[in-house]
């Protein structure tokens, strides 16, 4: 049977201000001057959606939005994208995620941000759950940051799409508060493609070799395993070989922000149009090597023919 949707993408959402560029000295002066400053909207369902939408995909976003005009800005980006939007709640109670990336020269950033409630409250009772069963594939991004959610919702959210036939993806973001490896570790049952970046999945799993990583997530019950290693690709297992693809070469990289959550739009995109695991995850690469040439996480991406691009020149 044919579902309404081909990606529907469960998680945070936020608003992002770039700063770029910053060093360590900038405490040391007065005033900085900065080269350029750039929105763009934040969060795993928010990136994921759009990115996906942009290559072509039947793109759902869900999740929990404020009453500001942050949240505005975030609702009208999503619907030039063509996402589907009637699964987001709007809160007059809750506080909006901000995030402001201060991006250094290489490309890298560090961020300082308000964890708005409304992420971490966002539970089951604010979207109904037909969704996940009418999506081909279903993302939980991500886990530790939805803290409602990670507590008990997450579980029935993935167990549904999976009764329901869907193609189930989660990935991860920082344990920032304390909840613990077992927030992920009781739901890799659930998960047939779990994608953490590196630093997340030595945390969970106190290893330093990405195949190591990937074996512990393996024995818990995940069916493939994906981790980011940001500069260096991704390292890809689905449970009898894994190898490192590297990632497209020839990138002037001006921001990581959302690379992350770019990538994993990209690998369910990859999916959809039937691609194995090895061919989605170095489609997505591609997608990553394309979000990383402009400020924020949905700036650079326009469309498929960027990521054509980059893997018919590598």
């Amino acid at each position: 049977m044919k579902k309404m949707y081909d990606i529907a993408a469960i998680g945070t959402m936020a608003y992002d201000m770039i700063l770029g560029t910053v060093d360590e000295t900038v405490f040391s002066r007065d005033t900085t001057l900065l080269k350029e400053v750039g929105v763009s909207p934040g969060g795993a369902a928010v990136i994921q959606s759009v990115t996906a939408a942009r290559l072509g995909c039947r793109a759902a976003a869900v999740g929990k939005l404020c009453t500001d005009t942050f949240s505005d800005y975030v609702i009208e980006v999503l619907k030039k994208a063509e996402v589907d939007i009637s699964n987001i709640k709007r809160s007059d109670s809750d506080t909006m995620s901000l995030t402001f990336a201060l991006v250094k020269e290489n490309g890298d950033r560090h961020f300082l941000g308000r964890a708005g409630s409304h992420n971490q409250t966002l539970c089951l009772e604010d979207f109904n759950l037909d969704i996940v069963r009418q999506a081909a594939i279903v993302s939980y991004g991500s886990f530790f940051f939805l803290k409602a959610l990670d507590a008990g919702g997450v579980s029935i959210i993935l167990k549904t799409a999976k009764e329901a036939g869907a193609a189930t993806v989660a990935d991860c973001a920082s344990d920032s508060f304390n909840q613990g490896p077992e927030i992920v570790y009781r739901n890799l049952e659930f998960l047939d493609y779990f994608m953490p970046s590196y630093v997340e999945a030595e945390y969970l799993t106190k290893e330093k070799e990405p195949s190591r990583m990937a074996k512990v997530f393996l024995k818990k019950g995940c069916r493939n395993v994906i981790i980011k290693l940001g500069g260096e690709g991704c390292y890809v297992t689905d449970g009898r070989r894994g190898k490192v693809l590297p990632p497209v070469s020839h990138i002037k990289v001006s921001d990581t922000t959302g690379a992350g959550d770019s990538f994993v739009g990209g690998f369910m995109a990859g999916l959809t149009k039937q691609m194995d695991i090895w061919e989605a995850a170095r489609y997505a690469n591609a997608v990553a090597g394309v979000s990383v040439t402009g400020m924020g996480g949905l700036t650079a991406l326009k469309d498929e023919s960027q990521v054509l691009e980059l893997l018919n020149g590598s």
